[in-house]
């Protein structure tokens, strides 16, 4: 299992299900990443800490209350790893299954 930087995983989930709370990113996270590492992610609480992270440092941009959304600075951060390509196929999937659920 390779282990990744808990920012570049926040970001890797926001990227797809934004706009998002923190809640929506820890439940995803199982489906987005090796369901062992996203346990470990979300148990220790670095998901979070990313959050905190990245909301001091400008990274996310709150759209209402406690939902958030990438600021135009930190898109590059998921995109230059070549991710493009993965990132809107895995939201069309999403957007195609909430479709059938609320149909």
């Amino acid at each position: 299992m390779k282990k990744i930087d808990p920012l570049f995983a926040y970001f890797s989930i926001l990227a797809v299900i934004q706009p998002a709370r923190i809640q929506d990113i820890e439940a995803s996270s199982h489906q987005l990443l090796n369901p062992d590492y996203a346990k470990m992610l979300v148990d220790a609480g670095h998901l979070r800490a990313a959050h905190e992270t990245a909301r001091e440092r400008a990274l996310v941009i709150q759209v209402r209350r406690g939902v958030y959304f990438t600021a135009p600075k930190a898109r590059h951060l998921v995109r230059r790893e070549g991710l493009e390509r993965s990132i809107d196929n895995r939201r069309l999937f999403l957007m195609k299954a909430q479709r059938r659920r609320y149909k």
